[in-house]
């Protein structure tokens, strides 16, 4: 079952933010290996994730239909008016209700999996081309505009070295 945390995104600590990327670059730096890195990784994610706190509240039935649908159409256009009506609700009370529960609007949400799902495809080998048709971006320059855009890096520097 889907949880999430009631008070939505929040600060992370400075410090403990520091020291986790401390220890990531300095593994990065003595040339740890992918594992070691991902061990790492995921402990850095975990940690921060527990900052938080812990989940408290079960997702609106409603938000995680609407969750599942989105996931399941990611390879075509996803319209929120679609989606409100297949969870029966209106498009502006479905916005307001997604934002609530999960802390992050509708069309951020959908950008964020696309990304997800062609970020995923060019780690496991894909060019960006197939990539970005992966997550549903129209080309490699979509994608990669999209990605500078949101993470302040190119989506080819991911797999260099």
């Amino acid at each position: 079952q889907r949880r999430h945390r009631a008070e939505g995104i929040g600060m992370l600590p400075a410090q403990m933010l520091a020291a986790q990327t401390a220890a990531l670059a300095a593994a990065f730096a003595a040339r740890a290996s992918d594992a070691e890195l991902i061990a790492l990784a995921r402990a850095a994610i975990t940690a921060l994730c527990d900052e938080q706190g812990p989940a408290t509240a079960t997702l609106d039935a409603r938000i995680a239909r609407a969750v599942e649908k989105v996931r399941g159409q990611l390879d075509r256009a996803v319209q929120l008016r679609d989606i409100a009506a297949a969870v029966h609700l209106s498009p502006e009370r479905f916005r307001h209700l997604f934002l609530a529960e999960t802390g992050v609007r509708f069309r951020a949400y959908v950008l964020w999996l696309r990304l997800e799902l062609s970020l995923a495809a060019y780690v496991a080998g894909n060019s960006l081309t197939d990539a970005a048709h992966a997550g549903g971006f129209a080309d490699s320059a979509h994608l990669s505009r999209t990605f500078k855009k949101m993470f302040g890096i190119t989506a080819a520097s991911v797999l260099a070295e």
